[in-house]
């Protein structure tokens, strides 16, 4: 069983600061969900570099779903075209449950004890800082994710 923390980033060097947790001992088997754009999402599942780029945000993470077992997944929340998804259409929730599958695929290895993303300040949604994203994808990713 894996422990779902959703985390609020309310400064760096603190609990909520991806690049600082990753470093904390107590989070040696944590799996961190950022958001990512669509491009380097799907960059990372045809395994091309851009893939494995260090983002802005939370995305700081994005280098380390390379390691083994990875430290990071991505799920996209926009695209650096169009910007934050503004709906949950069938193609956005298409590529949601996309990355939602690679999510579980990880946590089902059994090399985590806890699921770490990052919740909006008013706990019902991810929390996000570089896209603005549609409310229903929010909460949609959220869902998914506390399901896990």
């Amino acid at each position: 069983m894996i422990r779902v923390l959703p985390s609020v980033f309310v400064e760096a060097g603190q609990d909520g600061d991806f690049a600082f947790m990753l470093n904390q001992p107590q989070h040696s088997k944590t799996l961190f969900v950022f958001n990512d754009n669509e491009e380097q999402f799907d960059a990372f599942v045809r395994g091309e570099p851009s893939g494995f780029s260090t983002g802005g945000g939370n995305a700081v993470v994005r280098p380390f779903r390379e390691q083994q077992p990875p430290r990071s997944a991505g799920i996209p929340t926009g695209s650096l075209v169009g910007g934050g998804y503004r709906s949950l259409d069938s193609t956005t929730k298409a590529k949601i449950d996309e990355a939602i599958v690679i999510v579980q695929n990880l946590v089902n290895s059994g090399a985590y004890d806890t699921l770490v993303f990052s919740k909006s300040p008013d706990g019902n949604s991810i929390g996000v800082g570089i896209f603005q994203v549609a409310e229903e994808v929010l909460v949609y990713i959220h869902d998914r994710l506390m399901a896990i």
